[in-house]
């Protein structure tokens, strides 16, 4: 029995790939194997070249529109922008069909969309001077309730707190409290010294023994409160009881004293005896 090798179908085939290749040159338009690479070629060049179409287009859309905006005193990211919010439906293709054909037009839109701009510009300004005068509110009551605790005008440590590190070291964490009844700054140093006994002996350790980098005061300023830390390392054999702050707003100023006790985060409380 013959093979069979196709016949109409594979003549069918062929013309088609033939008559697709069409007016290329020499033998890429008369033999099938060569016509049918060109085509295959072909055929990935055209699917390339209808992206790169679109491509093109789209940045020609948008240079005519920048220009548009451009004789109306807006740019193009604020333009499109303003189209998004006020609710405009038009892409680029329509709008730069609108600027070829009716300048005017492009610029009503441009107007719609500054008055847009502006009622949200003043809506978001509205609503900041709300915000504003909502903290002033919160910022009042607060500084009330210092000032009827503390007094007005008053420059105090508020608290005070020791946290073990390791060893013989600690952090000193003082509070420095202002109840002012208006927003001034208070600018000063504070100092303190640790009371103790060492070998049955009473003795008072100044800020420069124990601070690590060996300061004897240290500044601050402040328009309410301030928290300033101070790594500290004890002697050994130096037993801690209490501890004196010092504290004033300048070197001609009268400095103020308090005392707390020395009492470390995490240890239990000495019953009073």
């Amino acid at each position: 029995m013959p093979r069979a090798k196709g016949g109409a179908k594979t003549r069918q085939r062929r013309k088609k790939i033939l008559k697709q290749a069409k007016g290329y040159f020499g033998g890429r338009r008369k033999l099938y194997r060569p016509a049918a690479e060109t085509v295959l070629r072909a055929g990935a060049f055209a699917y390339r070249g209808r992206k790169q179409k679109k491509r093109r287009a789209r940045a020609l859309w948008i240079i005519r529109v920048n220009a548009a905006c451009r004789q109306v005193g807006l740019s193009y990211s604020v333009f499109m922008a303003g189209l998004k919010k006020a609710g405009i439906a038009l892409d680029r293709k329509i709008l730069a069909v609108v600027q070829q054909d009716a300048s005017l037009s492009v610029a009503e839109i441009g107007q719609r969309v500054d008055r847009q701009a502006q009622s949200d510009a003043q809506r978001m300004i509205g609503d900041l001077q709300a915000e504003t005068a909502r903290q002033q509110q919160e910022l009042q009551f607060y500084r009330g309730l210092v000032a009827r605790q503390f007094g007005a005008g008053t420059l105090r440590v508020q608290e005070l707190k020791i946290r073990p590190e390791q060893g013989r070291r600690f952090r000193v964490l003082i509070t420095l409290v202002q109840a002012a009844a208006r927003d001034s700054v208070v600018n000063g140093t504070v100092s303190f010294a640790i009371d103790g006994t060492r070998g049955g002996a009473l003795v008072q350790l100044p800020l420069a023994d124990v601070e690590l980098n060996k300061r004897r005061e240290l500044p601050f300023s402040l328009r309410f409160f301030q928290q300033i830390e101070v790594p500290i390392e004890l002697p050994d054999q130096f037993r801690p009881t209490s501890l004196q702050v010092e504290y004033g707003q300048g070197r001609g100023t009268e400095r103020s004293r308090q005392t707390f006790t020395w009492r470390v985060e995490g240890e239990p409380e000495k019953p009073v005896l």
